[in-house]
């Protein structure tokens, strides 16, 4: 019996072997049998997803419009603030002011690279206002919305000037509306291709809604929806909800397509929130910068405008030229002030920023008709001008009337601490911007019908002299958003009376080496653990994280600090909201004793000690807060810690080391908003 079974056994061990090997012979035809309905199925979806590209015939530009196109780019600096254009769609004989035909999107491309303009990506332009250098000149070619243009037209025509562009998807139609939407397939594909950028428009906000009785529309972004069910607009709180939902999954949308998280937004239909500071909050949060077309200033991609994170560009439409592009463009591109700016007519604006019909020949009396009225402005390139500091100017006025009259010579032209010098004939003025200017100063004069004024813009000051003794001096208190350049304005007294004129104005910069800013006034000397750029957006007090994941850090100078002591750090955590997001701030930075403040919505930590297991000293459960004002000072033998008003006091011993700050942030998900630091502050000896 027992070699029975012995002698069964191999004959089982073969017959499972054999059932094994016809399993497999089985699969593997059905693999085989299956390939060829696979690979049809896939050409059969890329056929229906993936549009046909079609190519548009490279321009043909006569001897002329080189000449002039290659004329105008030499006389722009080589390196300067990129200027964004905004484009929506491209297709031929579309008969849609937005839609721009494909042959004279490539005669644009061909102008702006005959000029000596390249394009920029999102990570270059992000860079560069995270305080990275000044690139090359340079635009980035933005179109709203995600439509199939982009990838039948657009795609082959960068390819052929080896150009980038990105595109500002609303993620909730991609794939909607066939063909008119973008699709994934194509949108993986142009990825790919590394000349597109994809970044958010949000989920599905770019609609239109009621938002009164009347039947009157806006954006559903912008406003809180008027429900007809109830007669009421919806409540703040479901609003912000809202928008925070659609928010979270179109962040959750990109990568799940496999594309990086956004760094940029644009406004649909340029709407900026008009009654809610918590969306304009939230979008500061969640992006380094968000774009619109519409702006009550100028806001161009600089400096002074990175301090607040949002970004005006140039909307480009079916009739703009390949000439007309140019001379806006250049408009645009920043100059410095060199010499004088009256040699440069196209450059003047009026008040609403638009070019200067006529000319600013009015301003010299050199025959360009006055303005209708007693009063007539001119600003010089005031998007070009953004970011001028640390320069002078000078203007010299004649024809003065002891019947009224005079001119007014303005510095800091449309960012927040415009000033300017109001001469009449037997009087001198300080005058703050805006109208009605407020007089901030007076001072008498020695009467006469000419006079001599000369403005310095220098960083936290502003100077002024005029008739080489009577002096001005007013602080900036606005930080980077106190730059900007010039402008001139004349009135004239009685009726009857002659106009008085500007008979010469000169800019320049201020001779010598300038003398370095306040740590929180932007992004200079700042970097991450590992002596990268910080994440994060920097200047007029505030520290904004903006990093992709979840964890950034930002380090003042940690290469010249480590000698710092006997400093007090102010600041306000903001925006801690939710759950998993806190901040920290850090003191004596690199010495043994280097104390970290750590705070969440609901608890403090103070942790003693470098490195990544540093030693806790306090935590606490505290009542809870979106935000806490935090005072650190550091002493000889102590940190002293004071956390809202005083809610928190401590005092950590010390061994005397010595070092500089840091600030970090937090946050469990990358579709979480930044917790910020605002009202930062430094003072004291900061020296061993």
């Amino acid at each position: 019996m027992v070699h029975s079974v012995a002698a069964r056994r191999p004959r089982l061990t073969v017959r499972l072997r054999r059932g094994a090997l016809r399993s497999a012979l089985g699969t593997l035809t059905a693999l085989v049998l299956a390939v060829p309905f696979v690979v049809a199925w896939r050409l059969y979806v890329d056929q229906r997803e993936v549009t046909r590209q079609v190519s548009v015939p490279a321009a043909r530009v006569d001897a002329a419009a080189t000449a002039r196109w290659k004329a105008l780019g030499a006389r722009l600096p080589e390196r300067a603030a990129p200027v964004i254009l905004t484009y929506h769609d491209l297709h031929p004989h579309s008969g849609s002011s937005y839609v721009v035909d494909p042959a004279v999107f490539e005669r644009q491309l061909t102008a702006l690279q005959t000029a000596g303009f390249r394009t920029l990506t999102t990570d270059e332009l992000v860079t560069y206002l995270l305080g990275g250098p000044v690139p090359p000149r340079s635009v980035m070619l933005t179109f709203d919305d995600g439509t199939h243009g982009l990838w039948t037209y657009g795609d082959r025509i960068l390819a052929r000037h080896d150009m980038t562009a990105v595109s500002f998807l609303i993620t909730g139609r991609v794939g909607q509306h066939r063909p008119y939407y973008l699709s994934w397939q194509e949108i993986a594909r142009m990825a790919r291709s590394g000349r597109w950028d994809f970044e958010d428009h949000t989920h599905d906000l770019h609609s239109r809604t009621r938002i009164g009785p009347h039947g009157a529309l806006g954006s559903l972004l912008a406003h809180r929806r008027y429900l007809a069910s109830t007669g009421r607009l919806e409540s703040q709180d479901h609003y912000e909800r809202r928008v925070r939902a659609d928010f979270t999954r179109s962040l959750e949308d990109f990568p799940r397509h496999g594309l990086p998280r956004p760094r940029l937004f644009a406004y649909p239909f340029s709407a900026l929130p008009e009654n809610s500071a918590y969306i304009g909050d939230l979008i500061d949060r969640l992006f380094v910068g968000a774009l619109t077309d519409k702006s009550s200033g100028p806001e161009p991609a600089g400096r002074r405008s990175a301090a607040h994170q949002e970004f005006q560009r140039l909307e480009v439409f079916a009739d703009t030229t390949p000439d007309a592009l140019l001379a806006q463009v250049a408009a645009r591109t920043p100059v410095p002030p060199a010499g004088d700016p009256l040699r440069f007519p196209e450059r003047w604006t009026g008040s609403d920023w638009k070019p200067l019909e006529g000319g600013p020949d009015f301003l010299t009396g050199a025959g360009g008709p006055h303005p209708a009225g007693r009063y007539a402005y001119a600003a010089y390139a005031p998007y070009a001008a953004t970011d001028w500091d640390h320069y002078s100017v000078t203007a010299g006025l004649t024809g003065l009337s002891s019947r009224g009259g005079g001119g007014t010579a303005f510095a800091r032209v449309g960012g927040d601490a415009t000033v300017g010098v109001r001469v009449s004939y037997g009087t001198a003025q300080l005058v703050g911007g805006g109208p009605p200017d407020r007089v901030l100063a007076e001072r008498r004069l020695t009467p006469g019908p000419s006079h001599e004024v000369r403005i310095t813009v220098d960083g936290a000051r502003t100077a002024a002299v005029v008739d080489g003794r009577v002096r001005f001096s007013l602080p900036n208190g606005s930080g980077v958003r106190g730059t900007g350049g010039i402008a001139l304005a004349l009135s004239r007294g009685d009726t009857g009376t002659a106009w008085p004129a500007f008979r010469h104005v000169e800019t320049g910069p201020l001779p010598g080496a300038r003398a370095a800013g306040r740590p929180f006034d932007g992004p200079a000397g700042w970097s991450d653990g590992d002596g990268r750029q910080a994440q994060a957006v920097i200047g007029a007090g505030t520290v904004q994280p903006v990093g992709t994941g979840g964890w950034t850090y930002a380090g003042y100078r940690p290469g010249s600090t480590g000698h710092w002591s006997g400093y007090t750090l102010s600041t306000r955590l903001t925006g801690l909201v939710e759950e998993g997001l806190h901040s920290s701030v850090v003191v004596r930075r690199g010495a043994p004793d280097q104390l970290t403040v750590r705070l969440s919505r609901g608890w403090v930590t103070l942790l003693s000690g470098p490195g990544a297991h540093p030693r806790t000293v306090l935590s606490r459960k505290l009542p809870e807060a979106a935000q806490r004002d935090v005072r650190v000072t550091v002493g000889a033998h102590a940190t002293q810690v004071r956390v809202g008003g005083g809610l928190v006091r401590a005092s950590v011993p010390a061994s005397g080391g010595t070092g500089g700050i840091g600030l970090g942030a937090y946050r469990h998900s990358p579709a979480q908003p930044w917790p910020a630091f605002e009202n930062c502050a430094l003072d004291g000896g900061r020296t061993a």
